[in-house]
């Protein structure tokens, strides 16, 4: 074990779900270097991959030309774009918030996942998330569809969401945003359609403008069920998610192979989070006039727990999220 380790941060682009990420991961390095009496910097190696390709080589090559210990990705663009120029470099990275990894071309299997790569990954199963959204409105008879096609994070759930709907016969239909720029119109395009509810996966694009389209549905009486209770911080009507202290301890744990007992990322699986609740956003909840109490027993029967959160909540250190 090194007497002091170098380690960079970098999240694909500023929104509330990646903040809290990165946040953990200083919290579970901060603690690992009480635990073991070293230093651990990072400093002046944190950044925000701005969404943008080659922002996030540059900072790679940063990395390299730092030679920094570890790098911890948070989210898949800036792991895909990073993993090879630093595993050429011999730096290992620890992605955090990578969907479907394998899909990717991240890692080569979740059991022996690379030479300089592991991590931690918080699939969403897409059949799932409309599972939950049909237990809510079992009415339904149209589902919308809102992701952006080029984020290969969406791209499994969405396959599943649409093989379940068909198979249960409930049409879906879609909108495609590109970027943040174009997701209102995408958002509009669907209520226009006559869409009774509205699924998004763990999509990037579409949480970056989630405040400014959550009203829009709410307004237009339409829950929006996504794959990840940060979406209900910022308007959304449910959040399908996993703890996130859960995920920090899952990161601590692969923090510490790789640095303290220097093992090599191919010996460390990746480990898959579960989604075990439904966050619903108290304020959507009462607008759309839904009975909570109801939505519960409704939740339980399909084995979903729920909790109930508050529009732009801060995450504060003792956050149970």
């Amino acid at each position: 074990m090194k007497n002091s380790y170098k380690v960079g941060i970098v999240k694909y682009t500023d929104h509330a779900s990646l903040n809290r990420i990165e946040l953990g991961a200083k919290r579970c390095l901060d603690e690992l270097s009480e635990k073991y009496n070293i230093e651990i910097d990072y400093s002046n190696n944190v950044y925000d991959g701005k969404a943008d390709i080659d922002e996030m080589k540059a900072i790679a090559d940063k990395l390299v030309e730092e030679k920094v210990d570890l790098v911890i990705s948070i989210a898949t663009p800036p792991t895909v774009v990073m993993k090879d120029i630093l595993a050429e470099n011999k730096i290992n990275m620890l992605f955090r918030a990578v969907s479907d990894p394998i899909s990717a071309g991240v890692i080569d299997s979740f059991e022996k996942p690379g030479m300089y790569i592991t991590g931690t990954s918080d699939s969403l199963d897409g059949s799932r998330l409309a599972q939950v959204a049909l237990a809510a409105v079992p009415g339904a008879k149209k589902i919308g569809l809102l992701y952006n096609t080029a984020e290969v994070s969406s791209k499994l759930p969405i396959k599943e969401a649409k093989e379940y709907l068909t198979g249960i016969g409930i049409d879906w239909v879609e909108a495609n945003p590109n970027n943040k720029s174009e997701v209102p119109d995408a958002a509009k395009s669907l209520i226009a359609q006559g869409v009774d509810a509205v699924l998004t996966p763990t999509d990037n694009t579409i949480m970056s403008a989630e405040l400014e389209i959550s009203p829009v549905f709410t307004a237009a009486g339409i829950p929006q069920f996504t794959g990840s209770h940060s979406f209900t911080i910022n308007g959304a009507f449910m959040g399908m998610g996993s703890l996130y202290k859960d995920g920090d301890i899952e990161f601590m744990q692969l923090a510490e192979k790789l640095l303290i007992e220097e093992k090599s990322p191919i010996d460390v699986p990746v480990i898959r989070s579960a989604h075990t609740f439904a966050a619903i956003n108290n304020q959507v909840c009462e607008q759309l006039g839904y009975d909570k109490e109801l939505l519960k027993e409704n939740f339980a029967k399909i084995n979903m727990n729920t909790i109930f959160l508050d529009s732009q909540k801060e995450f504060d250190e003792d956050s149970d999220l």
